[in-house]
């Protein structure tokens, strides 16, 4: 059996977990703090919220955006069915835009097409690690005045012209499964540079607790969408690698595609000159 993909995990990986298991405490402890610090530099964000996955990720962003029933989430209609299930989940409406046939992303034209007056937000997939053209979605966005999630699973790393794929929109939500640029084994990570919506999604994640003065309290109905120490003593370790993940990831694509180029019933990624691929 041929496999997707092998993740890059070694003793570093192994002596991070011994130590936590050691060290007895496996949840809601300084691992996980650390690990969040480590992405929020590495892209260039003042906040990020490890999860338990992508997909609670994206369902925590919409609740933090306050969507709900009847109003209209945009989508490409080529991703993987988290991006629309999480609006379901909150009896929203999943809007499928097209794609662009050279990228795989989002198409602008399309999504013009798609916005009403029920738009309330647009979550472009960074497909497969691609950029999504995020200018125009943008641009829109401030005329139409929809929030803008970035469906970043594959895209830790990815670049839209000068900075890192998480830091456009109003949120951006990155996956640590085993396929993903780094690995946690499972989780996920939302990122913001909003005040607001930070202060809201560190409620949510963890039952509506937090902790003022001194004195911890409910204050809303929240998830458990955490992620655990053991997972975040893993990602330390995934974060200090991923420029050499990276790396290695260019070079087969490179190889790959100058190998199969010649085959015109193969389509291999395009990378705009606006964009950094991850090659997922």
């Amino acid at each position: 059996m041929i496999r997707l993909c092998v993740p890059q995990t070694g003793h570093e990986e192994l002596e991070a977990i011994a130590e936590v298991l050691s060290s007895g405490y496996l949840s809601q402890g300084e691992k996980v703090k650390e690990f969040e610090k480590l992405v929020a530099d590495y892209i260039g964000v003042k906040y990020a919220f490890a999860t338990s996955s992508c997909t609670t990720a994206l369902h925590l962003s919409l609740v933090a955006l306050g969507i709900g029933p009847g109003d209209e989430v945009l989508v490409p209609d080529f991703t993987f069915p988290a991006t629309a299930n999480v609006v379901v989940q909150q009896q929203a409406v999943p809007i499928l835009v097209d794609i662009d046939l050279d990228t795989f992303t989002i198409n602008i034209e399309d999504l013009i097409a798609k916005i009403t007056s029920k738009t309330k937000a647009v979550m472009p997939v960074h497909a497969f690690g691609l950029p999504a053209d995020m200018d125009p979605i943008l641009q829109l966005s401030k005329k139409h005045g929809f929030a803008v999630i970035e469906d970043a699973a594959c895209a830790l790393g990815a670049r839209y012209k000068a900075s890192q794929c998480g830091t456009f929109g109003d949120m951006g939500c990155f996956s640590f499964h085993p396929r993903k640029s780094i690995t946690t084994g499972e989780g996920g990570m939302i990122t913001t540079n909003n005040d607001v919506l930070a202060e809201k999604i560190g409620l949510l994640r963890s039952h509506g607790g937090i902790k003022r003065e001194g004195r911890f309290s409910f204050e809303d109905a929240g998830f458990n969408y955490r992620l655990s120490e053991i997972h975040g003593a893993m990602g330390i370790q995934q974060i200090k690698k991923i420029d050499r993940i990276l790396s290695k990831r260019h070079e087969l694509a490179l190889r790959l595609s100058e190998k199969l180029d010649c085959l015109e019933t193969l389509i291999t990624p395009k990378q705009p000159n606006y964009a950094q691929h991850t090659y997922q």
